[in-house]
C-alpha cells in the first residue's frame, strides 16, 4: 500500500478522526456440536422448531446434522453483535431441549464414520446441492475432520474510514479498486501475523481418543510443513496450542500447490477458478456416483468455493443465483471473513468480548502496516510459522522466521507486534472515557509474557488438576455454560428487537 505504520498513526493521532477507527461492520458465525448429557454426539435430527435449514438466516447446520451453526446479522458495534449471538444461542438451547452444546473445537466422542450423519436438507435443487457437497467432503477428508468446529469473524471497515483514506491516498485509483487494495493489503498482513492469534487464541491442545485415527493418518504428512516436530504422536500434546488449525485438523493438502498470495483480486479469483476447474486425480478416481447416488459434485480440487480452506477469505454479499467469485469480480471486496478461531471453552459464546476488541485492534494493525506483495518463498515461510505455533506454541524459546527471514523467538517476535498494537489501542480509546481496547491488548500481552495464561495451557492444567479426560472436561464446561436454568434463557414469547444493518452471507459450508 501507499502508507506505513508510522504515517498512519500520525494521520489519526490528536485528531477527531480517531473515532473512525472504532467504527465498522461486524458479524459472527458460531459452530457447535449437539451432544447428549453423557458426551456422545447427538444423533437426533436438527430440531424442527428451527425451521428449514435453507431458510433460517440465524440457525442452520454446518457439515453434520448435529453441528449447529449460529449466524448473527451484521451490526455496527461489537457489543451489539455479541448480544445478538447470546440471544441466538439461548434460542438454540431452548430448541435442543435436554441436549447440550459442545464447547470445544475438537469434536466430542464420535461414533464410527458410518454412524455420523451429514446434514440433511429438503428435496429442492439447493437442498440436493448442499447434501451432495457434504457427501463429497466426507468422501475426500473423512467425516471426523469435518466435525471440528470454530467461530468465524466477519468484518469490514466503516464507509467513513474508507472515504477518509481514499481522500488521503486514493486519488489515482477508482474507489472500488482502492477498497480492494485495502482489504488485500490487510489480508496479506493478517496471513503474515496470524501465528500470533493461533498462539493467543488457540484452544484445542488435545482431542478425544475417537479422533486419534485422523492424527495417525496425518503424522506421515505433517513433516512437509514442520520437519523438526511430530516425530511421534506422544509429542503432539505437550506444546500444542491448536490441533484445529494444524495439519491434524481442518485442512486440505491438495490446495497447497495453488499459492493464493492475495496480491490482487484478479490473482485471487484466478487461483480459485483454477482449483474449481482443475481435476484432482485422487478425487476423480473416487467417482461421482455410488449405486446411482451422487457422492460428490465433481472431481475437481474444489467442489465449490466453500471448500477453499484459508485462514482469511475475501467476501461479497451475493445476489440470488450468483457465486461468491462472480460477486467479488463484478463489485469488489465488501468484507473479510476470519476463519481460524478456535472455540474458547471458558466462554459461554466460544469467544469473549475482550477477544473481539483485540481482533478489531489487530485488524487495524494489519491495515496500518506496510504490506508488500507476497512471494512464494514468503508464503512458505509464514505457513511454516503457522504450523509451528499450532503444534509447538507452548514450547519455551520456540524460534520462528521473521519477515526479514531471520530466526527470532516467538516472544521477541510477539513483542515487536505488541509495540504497535498498544498505540493503536490507545488511539481507539481516545475520547471514549474508557480503556476497552487497551485492556484487551494488555490481557493478550500478558499471555505472551506468561504461557500459563494461554487458553490451551489453562485447559491442560484444569484437566490435570481435576483428573479429567478430554470428554469429562468438555461435559463440565458444557453444563457450566448451559443457559437453560439461567436468567438469560430464551423466552419464545419475547421477539428480538435488534435492527441489523444487513444479514451476513453466513455459513462455512454452502
Amino acid at each position: 500500500m501507499l502508507w506505513n505504520f508510522h504515517e498512519m498513526m500520525r494521520l489519526f493521532a490528536n485528531s477527531d478522526k480517531s473515532k473512525l477507527l472504532r467504527k465498522g461492520n461486524f458479524g459472527l458465525e458460531l459452530e457447535s456440536q449437539r451432544i447428549t448429557p453423557s458426551g456422545d454426539l447427538a444423533l437426533t435430527p436438527h430440531p424442527l422448531i428451527f425451521g428449514d435449514k435453507c431458510q433460517n438466516p440465524r440457525i442452520t447446520t454446518d457439515f453434520a446434522e448435529s453441528q449447529v451453526e449460529m449466524i448473527t446479522p451484521t451490526y455496527g458495534s461489537l457489543s451489539e453483535v455479541y448480544a445478538s449471538l447470546q440471544e441466538i444461542r439461548a434460542e438454540v438451547e431452548y430448541g435442543i431441549q435436554d441436549e447440550l452444546l459442545w464447547p470445544l473445537s475438537m469434536p466430542p466422542r464420535l461414533p464410527s464414520e458410518e454412524q455420523i450423519p451429514i446434514a440433511r436438507f429438503s428435496d429442492s435443487k439447493i437442498g440436493r446441492h448442499k447434501e451432495i457437497y457434504r457427501r463429497g467432503l466426507a468422501l475426500r477428508y473423512g467425516k471426523k475432520m469435518q466435525m471440528i468446529s470454530g467461530i468465524h469473524y466477519n468484518f469490514s471497515f466503516s464507509d467513513e474510514l474508507l472515504d477518509y483514506l481514499f481522500v488521503q491516498y486514493g486519488s489515482e485509483n477508482e474507489k472500488r479498486e482502492f477498497m480492494d487494495r485495502v482489504y488485500l493489503a490487510l489480508s496479506r498482513n493478517f496471513l503474515r501475523n496470524r501465528w500470533l492469534l493461533i498462539y493467543l487464541f488457540g484452544a484445542s491442545p488435545f482431542c478425544d481418543p475417537t479422533y486419534y485415527s485422523v492424527i495417525e493418518k496425518e503424522l506421515k504428512v505433517i513433516s512437509q510443513y514442520c520437519t523438526c516436530c511430530c516425530n511421534a504422536s506422544k509429542d503432539l500434546y505437550q506444546y500444542t496450542t491448536s490441533l484445529r488449525v494444524s495439519r491434524f485438523g481442518y485442512s486440505n493438502t491438495s490446495q497447497n500447490s495453488y499459492n493464493v498470495f492475495f496480491n490482487s483480486l484478479e490473482e485471487y479469483a484466478d487461483k480459485l477458478r483454477q482449483m474449481l476447474k482443475r481435476e484432482n486425480p485422487q478425487y476423480t478416481k473416487l467417482g461421482l456416483f455410488e449405486n446411482g447416488v451422487p457422492i460428490q459434485l465433481n472431481g475437481n480440487v474444489l467442489q465449490n468455493e466453500s471448500e477453499f480452506y484459508s485462514s482469511i477469505r475475501l467476501k461479497r454479499k451475493t445476489a440470488e443465483g450468483e457465486t461468491q467469485l462472480d460477486a467479488l469480480t463484478e463489485r469488489g471486496v465488501q468484507y473479510i471473513e476470519v476463519r481460524m478461531l478456535d472455540l474458547n471453552p471458558f466462554e459461554q459464546l466460544g469467544i469473549s468480548q475482550g477477544q473481539l476488541y483485540f481482533l478489531q485492534v489487530f485488524m487495524l494493525y494489519c491495515l496500518f502496516e506496510q504490506s508488500e506483495k507476497m512471494t512464494a518463498g514468503e508464503l512458505e515461510q509464514i505457513n511454516a510459522n503457522h504450523h509451528l505455533v499450532a503444534l509447538y506454541g507452548r514450547k519455551n524459546s520456540l524460534m520462528l522466521r521473521s519477515e526479514k527471514e531471520e530466526m527470532i523467538s516467538l516472544q521477541d517476535f510477539g513483542e515487536m507486534i505488541f509495540q504497535k498494537l498498544k498505540p493503536v489501542a490507545r488511539l481507539m480509546d481516545e475520547h471514549t472515557g474508557n480503556c476497552l481496547y487497551q485492556q484487551s491488548v494488555q490481557a493478550e500481552y500478558n499471555k505472551l509474557m506468561d504461557i500459563s495464561l494461554l487458553p490451551s495451557a489453562r485447559m491442560e492444567r484444569e484437566r490435570q488438576e481435576n483428573k479429567e479426560s478430554f470428554l469429562e472436561f468438555g461435559i463440565r464446561q458444557a453444563v457450566k455454560h448451559s443457559l437453560k436454568d439461567s436468567a438469560l434463557a430464551y423466552d419464545p414469547v419475547i421477539q428480538f428487537s435488534r435492527s441489523p444493518h444487513e444479514e451476513t452471507c453466513g455459513g462455512n459450508i454452502c
